[in-house]
Order: structure tokens, then C-alpha cells, then sequence
């Protein structure tokens, strides 16, 4: 059954996977999340990385063999923390549905779940490529920064209220909301529980979620109006 299912017809979907346990798919696509946040931050970290110097932060050398190559550890942890985040997101997921499903006796394994909620991630694909590419498409053309000052001066004339950064962002909440949804059918269908049961299985981070996705609405209305 083709990713189009997973649009049309979510429940028959997973419905449709109950005997597939492969996490090739699943894992596929948080890689895939994870290289677009990656490509992103290495795009601005290239323009924002000659504010920081050595004098600010450590730095960590990697070496192999003969060649040596040496970043700060702000930037290299940066880069960790957004490749790593969405594998992070995938496993507490899963594993907080996991646990509460246990309470009502759900049936189906652990891996099956966990494959289940890694294809709930396909549609927040659609808003984290349009956020890498425009972040691309401005840092790739932004000037040198003498200080971290001018650096933000000119963010918040550039990026923050640029019509192009903005619909990004307002298309975010919409599509976090509808994986919150999957989030739903993923633990029904992957622990064979009711609708109600697979809703309380995946409240605490559906709600965490949930409050993010109109956290950066409201955010992006209060400056639409100059509240902020």
C-alpha cells in the first residue's frame, strides 16, 4: 500500500502494515527529517559561524590520520542536538504510547508501534523541506558578521518577518496537528486498542505537540497585529 494511504485512508493504512514489523521505511523517513534540519543548520551555521571564534568557545578536533579538522563545540553540538532531535521524537513517542497502552492491556509489539509512529512523521516532511529551503535561500546570500549584535540586527529585518519565512512557519502548526492525528491511529492500530484507549496513550506528548503547533500561531498572529 502506497504513502498516498497514508493521506486518504490513514486507518487502512495501518491497518493494512499489522504483519509488516520493518523499520526500514519508518527510520527512512526520520532520516530524511533529520538531513533537511541538518542541511538547514549547516547553511546558517556557515554564515553565523565567524561570530563565533576561538576566544568565545571551545573547540573539539577531529582527526583522521594526517588531516585534522577543528569547530566550535556550540556548532558541533548544534549539529548533534537538530540531527538527533526527530530519532529522539520517534522513540519517546513511541515509547510513552507503549507504556500507557499497557495499562489497557493493549496487544502487538513494541517494534510494530515503533514503526507505526515512524510513518506518522511523512507529513511534517512537507514543513521542515519549505523551512530548510528558505533558510537556504536567505543565509545562503547574507553578509559577513562582525558581531553577534549585527548578526541579530539583521535576522530580525531579514529572516524573521520575510513573507517567505513567515508562511513557512504558519504551515508548521497545520501539518504537527495532523501527525499528532497519525499519532492516534499509530498506537490503535499498532497496539489493537480502541479509538478512546489510543487517545490517552498518546495524550501527554499529542498535548505537548498540540501546544507548540498553537504556540507558534499565536506568536506569528501577535506580530502579524504588532502586539509583538
Amino acid at each position: 500500500m502506497s504513502l498516498r494511504t497514508l493521506v486518504t485512508d490513514p486507518g487502512a493504512f495501518f491497518a493494512a502494515r499489522r504483519d509488516d514489523y520493518s523499520l526500514a521505511g519508518p527510520a527512512a523517513v526520520v532520516v530524511a527529517h533529520a538531513l533537511l534540519a541538518l542541511a538547514g543548520t549547516v547553511v546558517v551555521l556557515q554564515a553565523v559561524g565567524d561570530v563565533v571564534t576561538a576566544a568565545d568557545a571551545a573547540r573539539i578536533v577531529y582527526a583522521a590520520g594526517s588531516q585534522r579538522v577543528s569547530a566550535p563545540r556550540d556548532i558541533v553540538l548544534a549539529l548533534w542536538a537538530t540531527g538527533g532531535l526527530y530519532f529522539a521524537l520517534w522513540l519517546a513517542v513511541a515509547a510513552v504510547a507503549y507504556l500507557v497502552s499497557l495499562y489497557f492491556d493493549g496487544e502487538g509489539s513494541f517494534r510494530r508501534l515503533l514503526a507505526f509512529v515512524g510513518w506518522t512523521l511523512v507529513p511534517t516532511l512537507v514543513p521542515t523541506a519549505l523551512r530548510a529551503v528558505v533558510m537556504a535561500a536567505v543565509f545562503l546570500g547574507a553578509p559577513e558578521f562582525a558581531t553577534e549584535a549585527a548578526l541579530q540586527e539583521w535576522a530580525r529585518t531579514e529572516v524573521v518577518d520575510r513573507p517567505a519565512y513567515v508562511a513557512a512557519s504558519a504551515v508548521r502548526p497545520v501539518f504537527t496537528l495532523w501527525m499528532v492525528s497519525l499519532w492516534v491511529l499509530a498506537a490503535q492500530y499498532g497496539r489493537e486498542l480502541s479509538r478512546r484507549e489510543a487517545i490517552v496513550a498518546v495524550a501527554l506528548p499529542g498535548v505537548l505537540a498540540s501546544i507548540n503547533a498553537v504556540g507558534t500561531l499565536a506568536v506569528l498572529a501577535g506580530r502579524a497585529l504588532g502586539l509583538l
